[in-house]
């Protein structure tokens, strides 16, 4: 009995702490929407000004040990690349490319600069992020 309202417990703190994870950037909201197959999910606008998905794998569930971590993201822009990506039930883009996404401290709630590139160029735009959290 006491392992599962200690579970319970642990469900609702972290969908709480997923929940109130948002950040203002100059490019609009970004917010940490889900978690799957071990990767946090955030949806932002990109630079070119279409919707994005931040795929960041190892972070779900992590709010407090953060550093830097290699992700990618997938949008529904212009077709830039020369091939298809997918996520998990999402349709295939060929508007995508490389992340690199680094919070200002391991702990929620943080901010956190968020760097891209277009399919396997180099990284090479930098989108700011300040925590809304309070």
């Amino acid at each position: 009995m006491h392992r599962l309202i200690l579970a319970a417990a642990l469900a609702l703190t972290t969908t709480a702490a997923m929940a109130d994870e948002t950040w203002s950037s100059d490019m609009g909201e970004i917010v940490y929407l889900d978690e799957q197959d071990g990767a946090a999910i955030f949806t932002f606008t990109n630079v070119d000004g279409t919707p994005a998905r931040l795929v960041i794998p190892g972070l779900a569930g992590n709010y407090s040990n953060r550093d830097t971590h290699r992700a990618y993201w997938t949008g529904v822009g212009p077709n830039n690349c020369g091939a298809l990506l997918s996520e998990p039930g999402q349709a295939p883009s060929a508007n995508w490319g490389q992340a690199l996404i680094s919070f200002d401290k391991p702990a929620f709630p943080t901010s956190f600069t968020l760097t891209l590139g277009w399919c396997f160029d180099p990284l090479s735009t930098a989108i700011r992020a300040e925590t809304n959290a309070r």
